[in-house]
């Protein structure tokens, strides 16, 4: 599936800042312990690889955000998709 929409990359988006704090506060967490065994640095290094894999996700959803907005601009297409949903039905 192919994100179209500049609300989808924005969807997108929220997903990978919401990841991204995760693994930040997880980071900070196990930084903070006094002592550190092997686990523990195993898993503080296999979290900052997730780190920079979510950062340049989000860094690129970034740039396909900004490229959407000044295409709809440039050409003067910001029409709106009224997207209702309707849950439990």
């Amino acid at each position: 599936m192919e994100i179209t929409t500049i609300s989808e990359l924005i969807d997108k988006l929220i997903t990978i800042n919401i990841k991204l704090y995760n693994v930040l506060d997880k980071s900070a967490e196990l930084d903070k312990k006094a002592t550190k065994d092997q686990k523990i640095l195993k898993e503080i290094a296999r979290l900052s690889g997730e780190n920079i894999c979510l950062d340049k996700n989000r860094s690129a959803l970034k740039t396909a955000i900004d490229t959407k907005v000044k295409e709809a601009i440039k050409t003067g297409n910001v029409d709106v998709l009224d997207e209702v949903k309707k849950y439990g039905e």
